[in-house]
């Protein structure tokens, strides 16, 4: 059983987010569990008349954001009667990050489902999802979602160090019986690899031979510009970015992902974010 975690704000974008992964994942038995976060709005607002506000003011939010999660429940229940879904929700007071840190860990998900494009807000926070949830492949998909029935996924990676494939594996096989094809974007230029780099591209090469029948495509891209014009080739299938292990600088907040900056190249990607 696989379990999945979709956020959701209940928007057109967030809706067509969640019919894509039904769709991706419509030969799986899974249970999704859709997460909606919610805040108080206390802009305007002293402390004086904070203290003032009424039961009401403070049980909107939540009411309102348990109303919309059974409805959702109750559409994609009756949408989807026959298959082997199973459908939950969490309704929280947090930011998006803490929620799914905290749920990701009560319940062992699987993978994470965020939606790209709705507004600056939401993709702040979906990239501080990106920066600290490591312990599953997380799956960010943009307001038009291009993915065909023979999925394509291409690993963008700098192969500086060995790639770690356990979210690889948990990600392709959580889809079944999916046709998948894997292909290989070195963020390098090909004529000045390093001996490390080229050992590492080909170890992992030799891991994708072992499951993969089709001719691998390798391609190289040496700077941004040369990895946009590869990603608005391939709006397709799934770019995946290889999100590497946290430096103590990184911990401290001094640096940030090379995975985040590179979102900028891949804006209408599906792209899945894996971490080593």
């Amino acid at each position: 059983m696989k379990k999945i975690l979709i956020q959701t704000d209940f928007s057109h974008v967030s809706c067509q987010t969640i019919d894509s992964v039904l769709k991706l994942f419509k030969n799986k038995t899974c249970d999704f569990y859709f997460l909606n976060t919610y805040t108080y709005n206390i802009k305007g607002l002293d402390a004086l008349s904070l203290l003032h506000v009424d039961e009401e003011w403070y049980d909107k939010p939540k009411e309102e954001s348990e109303d919309k999660l059974a409805k959702l429940i109750g559409y994609y229940t009756k949408k989807y009667l026959m298959s082997n879904h199973n459908f939950h929700s969490i309704s929280e007071y947090s930011t998006l990050v803490e929620a799914v840190k905290k749920h990701q860990q009560r319940l062992g998900i699987d993978l994470v489902i965020l939606s790209s494009g709705i507004n600056e807000d939401l993709d702040k926070e979906n990239k501080l999802v990106l920066e600290q949830i490591r312990e599953c492949p997380v799956l960010l998909l943009p307001a038009i979602t291009h993915i065909d029935n023979k999925l394509s996924i291409t690993i963008a990676a700098d192969f500086k160090q060995t790639i770690n494939t356990d979210q690889i594996d948990q990600f392709r096989l959580g889809l079944g019986r999916k046709k998948i094809e894997i292909g290989i974007l070195v963020l390098d230029e090909q004529n000045r690899l390093s001996e490390d780099v080229a050992r590492n591209l080909k170890t992992f090469i030799a891991y994708l031979k072992q499951f993969q029948n089709t001719k691998i495509n390798l391609e190289y891209a040496r700077d941004k510009k040369q990895l946009k014009a590869y990603a608005s080739q391939h709006l397709n299938g799934i770019m995946c970015l290889v999100d590497k292990k946290p430096s103590f600088l990184r911990k401290i907040g001094l640096h940030k992902s090379h995975l985040v900056s590179r979102l900028k190249q891949l804006s209408t990607n599906s792209v899945l974010a894996i971490h080593q």
